[in-house]
């Protein structure tokens, strides 16, 4: 296959998954085997409560647009479940992942926005890129005084170019790796984990007599 019909082949691959349809649906979310222990799991267990998260993003209705060879905004891209469901399990997945427990009768409360859940996809001549982006404004206070421990924003990226038009498992995968790198930002802040010691060295003190 000589380089200009290759080139040509992905166009057309891009003109065809994205032109063909105005809405693009993708079950996106992470399963509780993506979760990964880290330096989360090194501080006393808790019980955690993740509330819901409330939506902050510039455009809710999206989460990106299919476009076709000519950079064209063709489709729009949605998640078959509510994006804050989405970014609210991951995070509770990932604590879980770290031996601490989700429940309502909490010691820990999890707060917050989601401010990005993006995926973009950039036709080039000779090769696609796709670029998925997910961001948290999150705080994470005491439940018993309702004191913030940390208050931040964590945030996951992930890119991948590729000489093929890609399919819906490559736009699931970028967005999903995203996620998967926003909850790990959060299980590896320094700052969390500072905070969350102190609280467990705090309460164990409390205990003596």
């Amino acid at each position: 296959m000589t380089p200009m019909l290759r080139r040509v082949l992905v166009v057309l691959s891009v003109l065809i998954l994205s032109g063909c349809a105005t809405k693009l649906t993708l079950d996106v979310g992470l399963k509780p085997s993506d979760a990964g222990r880290g330096a989360l799991s090194s501080v006393p267990p808790a019980i955690v409560r993740v509330t819901d998260l409330v939506d902050k993003r510039p455009d809710t209705d999206r989460i990106g647009y299919t476009r076709n060879g000519f950079g064209s905004k063709t489709a729009d891209i949605v998640t078959e479940r509510p994006v804050p469901v989405i970014v609210r399990d991951a995070i509770a997945a990932e604590f879980s992942a770290n031996g601490h427990r989700i429940g309502q009768d909490a010691d820990l409360i999890v707060a917050g926005t989601v401010t990005t859940f993006w995926f973009e996809l950039t036709p080039y001549f000779g090769s696609v890129e796709f670029a998925g982006t997910v961001g948290v404004d999150l705080v994470v206070s005491d439940a018993r005084t309702g004191q913030p421990l940390v208050t931040r924003a964590y945030q996951g990226n992930y890119t991948e170019k590729t000489a093929m038009g890609g399919l819906e498992g490559t736009w699931k995968r970028v967005m999903n790796t995203a996620l998967e790198r926003m909850v790990r930002d959060i299980a590896s802040d320094p700052r969390l984990i500072a905070a969350l010691r102190d609280r467990g060295t705090t309460k164990a003190a409390a205990r003596e007599p």
